[in-house]
């Protein structure tokens, strides 16, 4: 059976990027610029060409007791760097490009999000590293670009375009952040929940289903599965699957024009756990899957593209299925009436089964033999005729 349903793909909300321990040290310094020294909130909290978001933690005094740079949301580090200079006052130390010790991360929606200016030595991540929300990446510094510690947090867009996670009548919404908060105050220090992957049909044995993994349905919530290490900026399309018996199943993904991957999980909770199986062949070649499914047991089959990858394909699902075999030994059977009714008394001859005449092999009474005998009763009777009693 094959139901589909309809869904929306999701983009990434932001926890405000720094720990619960030190997040009530921080305070907006500088918004992004909106045109004319303009910030969201259509006041002058910016600076002219100012492409992200400035926050303060208490100067160098602050820095110097150290002030957390968390991860705003799960993601993969694409980019590092640290060993610059860190208490620049002046606004054009070099390093870094001007963002002097810094982390980028690159979300399952596509879009950046930059750390800049970190403490010198601080950077606790490095290129490859799957992190999640509130992970901690560094600490508050003041290196690069900098006349003063603070942590410069951006997020380039799907188009590489700076954009801005605040929403205000100078801005463009929506917000990116979980909780905006109010103007001159913190967003909220809370992360988004994980994205579910959302089926969009359900599969039995002997399906074969031909899509596409940004048709109807197709969400780019997940980004890790948890049983590879790479991270995914979607789209996906997750599907179930269940059995009534306990056997062996193949699960193809075939006619790709494009790097899509197959994983198995044991849940629609696609938050990087209960991943049960992979298949991630290169570029456009086929994936196959196999997995021994328990009978009853619903599973979440997602087909998700590498780096954005979008392709038809045809899922095909093959079983071999068997009943389950009881390994246990019977009991035996109860005794009728619950007594133990002794040995079996010796079978005892009936008399007319007592003849005279010539004794035959072993004691048995040589009969003459009529021909009804060798009919099929008649053989029956012949069974009959016991060993003679001495």
């Amino acid at each position: 059976m094959i139901a589909l349903v309809a869904a929306t793909a999701l983009g990434q909300d932001y926890s405000f990027p720094s720990s619960a321990a030190d997040y009530g040290f921080y305070y907006p310094t500088a918004y992004k610029d909106w045109g004319g020294a303009t910030d969201w909130n259509c006041g002058s909290l910016t600076y002219d060409g100012h492409h992200g978001s400035d926050f303060g933690a208490g100067s160098f005094a602050g820095m110097d007791e150290g002030r957390d740079v968390s991860a705003a949301a799960e993601g993969t580090v694409i980019a590092t760097n640290d060993g610059e200079f860190d208490r620049c006052s002046s606004g054009d130390c070099a390093g870094g490009g001007g963002y002097g010790n810094y982390v980028y991360l690159e979300h399952a929606d596509g879009k950046v999000t930059i750390y800049a200016h970190l403490k010198q030595w601080s950077v606790r991540v490095s290129v490859g590293d799957v992190v999640s929300c509130g992970q901690l990446l560094g600490e508050m510094g003041s290196s690069g670009y900098s006349t003063g510690p603070h942590l410069h947090f951006q997020v380039n867009g799907l188009s590489g375009y700076a954009g801005d996670p605040f929403d205000g009548p100078c801005g463009a919404p929506p917000t990116w952040w979980v909780e905006q908060g109010p103007y001159e105050g913190l967003p909220g220090n809370t992360c988004a929940p994980a994205g579910p992957c959302v089926p969009v049909a359900t599969l039995t044995c002997g399906d074969v289903l031909a899509a596409r993994n940004d048709g109807d349905g197709a969400t780019s919530a997940a980004w890790h599965y948890g049983c590879s290490e790479f991270v995914y900026s979607g789209p996906e399309r997750a599907f179930t699957f269940a059995t009534n018996l306990d056997e062996p199943v193949s699960v193809s993904l075939t006619g790709l024009g494009a790097d899509l991957d197959l994983y198995l999980l044991d849940s629609v909770e696609c938050d990087g756990t209960g991943c049960l199986a992979s298949s991630v062949s290169p570029d456009g070649s086929d994936e196959v899957l196999a997995f021994e499914a328990t009978a009853g047991t619903t599973y979440v089959l997602v087909a998700d593209g590498w780096e954005g990858a979008v392709s038809d394909f045809t899922l095909a699902v093959a079983c071999n299925g068997t009943l389950p075999v009881d390994t246990g030994t019977p009991p035996d059977p109860p005794d009728p009436g619950g007594r133990d009714t002794g040995p079996a008394p010796e079978a005892v001859d009936p008399p007319s089964a007592r003849v005279d005449g010539a004794k035959g092999l072993a004691g048995c009474a040589v009969l003459p033999v009529p021909a009804w005998a060798f009919s099929p009763l008649g053989f029956v009777a012949v069974l009959a005729i016991r060993r003679k009693k001495p």
